[in-house]
């Protein structure tokens, strides 16, 4: 142990001297970062937030397949394991001392990553730095079993850059690197499932934006730590110290067993993981969890409901509607009751409640809440709708119509806290007197809980106009 902490200190200090390192291992990851936030994420923080997971891992993979597995191909190639062959040190050292020199060189990188990407971006950084330490080192171990398997299996240093640009490129553009995965098309998410980085970049996402605990990505974490463990007794194992040694076919066969965990763990995650949820924390993206306790200053207009009427519950009947999926053989359920106390100074709320279950084979459900109310023409008109909320962190969506006829409407995508927030939803065309009928237009307001199965709440209270 202690000869390949001293071996890993070396390499460290050869990589301190060296300008062409110290500008790939610190200052390209930066740039990355800059390119991410400042052109894709265009400075807003918590797309900031969003992508700060791929930079990451991006500098992850670099560091594995670039630094690590070619550094160690070059070595063997130039010579320069010959020196180590007679001291008292076998292949697991050298293999050891790698791996820990490139974690330790990778440390002060990620630091930089999140010291300019909250002091440029002002990205909120909603991670602990435990939990952050936890995922960088299981994915510096898993690619830099990656990495040093490729490296091992390899004959020449052409034949490792042909085996890295194969895996690279499919790794970058096929997990969420570099195109977020609900873009992506359905059948690619699906093959996404299979490929490590994609459990490295959700998990960040999922925590980061979505406030999820490590707990939830067990089973991505597990894979990894899995086939990080693979990948080092491969390289253990294959260790070379001279070029003219050469891998025999059976064993680069045998290398292949690498990929054992990442199949298994693609094909549960299709069979029993929905794949909604990637959209979701996408969706969140430009739309943030509302703060607990924020709540707007009261607006001018007419009030809507407040559902303080005695016989509130009759009324809803008729004024609130709800349908669900079971058109498409799902099975989601929702209710409306009445509940007390309400938003703050009211005594009564509207609770929009059920759950959503998708049919079988189906990754998204749905149940959708609409109220339907008359606007009469007035000067100047309504700039929007808005209302108090609170509920469960499920992603909803709302957007308003006019009646039986459909005008693209914008969806404005929120996340309620257990406080009471304000939503607005700005709707221009409400004021738009020369679409109106002298007797008023008839305008339909709706709200979805959609995506995977799971039980929802909302309720909402003092809906008006403003």
């Amino acid at each position: 142990m202690m000869a390949s902490i001293r071996i890993a200190l070396m390499s460290i200090r050869l990589v301190m001297r060296t300008k062409a390192a110290l500008f790939f291992t610190f200052l390209f990851p930066i740039l990355f970062l800059f390119v991410y936030s400042g052109l894709f994420a265009r400075g807003n923080p918590e797309a900031v937030l969003y992508m700060f997971g791929p930079v990451v891992t991006l500098n992850i993979m670099g560091s594995g397949f670039w630094g690590l597995g070619m550094q160690s191909v070059m070595q063997r190639e130039r010579g320069s394991l010959r020196r180590y062959r007679l001291a008292p040190i076998g292949p697991g050292s050298m293999v050891l001392s790698s791996l820990l020199a490139n974690y330790l060189l990778g440390l002060p990188t990620i630091a930089l990553l999140v010291v300019c990407a909250m002091g440029f971006f002002h990205m909120p950084l909603r991670i602990s730095v435990l939990t952050l330490l936890i995922l960088v080192t299981v994915g510096t171990f898993a690619f830099a079993g990656f990495g040093l398997t490729i490296a091992s299996v390899a004959n020449t240093m052409q034949e490792a850059q042909v085996y890295n640009n194969v895996i690279w490129f499919g790794l970058l553009f096929l997990s969420g690197v570099t195109v977020p995965l609900p873009m992506l098309p359905h059948w690619i998410q699906r093959l996404a499932a299979f490929l490590p980085a994609t459990y490295l970049v959700t998990s960040f996402q999922a925590i980061m934006v979505r406030g999820e605990s490590l707990f939830d990505h067990r089973a991505e974490l597990l894979v990894l730590l899995v086939s990080g463990t693979f990948g080092l007794l491969f390289a253990w194992k294959l260790f070379r110290w001279e070029k003219e040694e050469r891998i025999s076919r059976r064993a680069k066969l045998l290398s292949v067993t690498f990929i054992i965990p990442f199949l298994v763990m693609g094909t549960w995650m299709n069979a029993h993981r929905s794949l909604g949820a990637w959209e979701e924390t996408f969706s969140l993206m430009s739309h943030p969890l509302l703060g607990a306790g924020q709540h707007a200053a009261p607006a001018d207009g007419n009030l809507l409901e407040d559902f303080e009427n005695s016989q509130e519950t009759e009324i809803l009947l008729q004024r609130w509607q709800i349908s669900m999926d079971a058109n498409a053989a799902g099975h989601s359920l929702g209710e409306l009751d009445v509940v007390s106390p309400g938003s703050p100074g009211s005594e009564h709320a509207l609770r929009f409640h059920g759950r959503v279950a998708p049919a079988a084979g189906s990754e998204r459900g749905y149940v959708a809440l609409r109220y339907t109310f008359l606007l009469a023409p007035r000067d100047p008109g309504p700039r929007g709708i808005q209302f108090d909320v609170r509920g469960d962190r499920r992603l909803f969506q709302i957007k308003i119509e006019r009646s039986n006829e459909a005008l693209g409407a914008p969806t404005l995508t929120f996340v309620p806290d257990s406080a009471w927030q304000t939503v607005r939803l700005p709707a221009a065309w409400l004021a738009n007197r020369e679409a109106s009928s002298p007797g008023g237009t008839t305008w339909v307001l709706e709200i979805l809980a959609n995506g995977p199965p799971g039980d929802f709440q909302l309720d909402l209270d003092e809906l008006r106009l403003y």
